[in-house]
């Protein structure tokens, strides 16, 4: 039967998977998960070693930013580079064997990634305020980071965490992992898988963090990532979730602004 573009992401009704698709997809998920791991290992170190490399020649490149080993604020929005860089290479690299087929953009569509986005950021705001009420501590572990950046070059850290970001991780996540699942009929697998590995991404380590504290950073991150995965399954376009995130990043940076003054 064929596959309208309507419903190119859902699986076909009475279709199974072929035995041992699942270990492919897993297989093929894992490559792809260390592939971009490797190259935002090198990118951030090459971008890292070009900023050491100007401060020893007395270049100024601004202030150091914390738990940076002395390098440059700036190093956290230039390494959102490899992010993307990461996203663009591997949605390149599997464009033809992943084809979408989008369904036709509409009012409503727009009207509910907008929703949907300041749905699950006031929800997050919600989330954290509670958690503080129990006295335990749930910043993130980026955000001093963050903050020295947004204080050393703001126009440049903005435009990466708001736009550069949103459209690396969409390839990554929901354009490559999720569609990937999707495809072969396991949507709420690919959902699942999807969700978890974005929240590792900003979230990878405890750290010196207790593994309860760890445990409910990772959450909210996973949230907003199955929020962003639905968006992609019900519309089939990859500006769906961006434009959610996008909408979810602004917000949050919005506050982390405001919220430090």
């Amino acid at each position: 039967m064929a596959t309208t573009p309507e419903h190119a992401l859902e699986p076909v009704a009475g279709a199974a998977p072929a035995p041992g698709s699942l270990w492919r997809l897993s297989g093929a998920t894992l490559l792809d998960a260390l592939i971009a791991v490797v190259m935002i290992f090198i990118g951030s170190g090459a971008i890292a070693l070009a900023l050491g490399v100007l401060r020893g020649a007395d270049v100024d490149m601004g202030p150091p930013g914390p738990g940076l080993g002395g390098l440059p604020a700036i190093l956290v929005p230039l390494s959102v580079l490899a992010t993307l860089g990461a996203g663009v290479a591997l949605w390149w690299l599997h464009r033809r064997r992943m084809p979408a087929a989008p369904r036709p953009w509409t009012p409503g569509f727009l009207a509910t990634v907008v929703l949907a986005a300041l749905v699950v950021q006031a929800l997050a705001f919600g989330y954290y305020h509670v958690i503080a009420l129990f006295g335990l501590k749930v910043t993130g572990s980026n955000l001093d980071p963050v903050l020295s950046a947004f204080n050393a070059a703001p126009w440049l850290t903005g435009l990466m965490v708001v736009l550069a970001a949103p459209i690396g991780e969409e390839l990554l996540f929901r354009r490559v992992c999720l569609h990937r699942f999707a495809q072969a009929g396991r949507p709420l697998l690919g959902l699942a898988l999807s969700s978890t590995l974005f929240a590792l991404l900003h979230e990878p380590l405890p750290g010196e963090r207790d593994l309860l504290v760890w445990l409910l950073m990772l959450l909210p991150y996973a949230v907003i990532g199955g929020v962003l995965g639905q968006l992609y399954l019900r519309t089939g376009r990859i500006e769906a979730p961006i434009l959610g995130h996008v909408i979810i990043n602004v917000l949050g940076v919005a506050t982390l602004f405001f919220g430090s003054r």
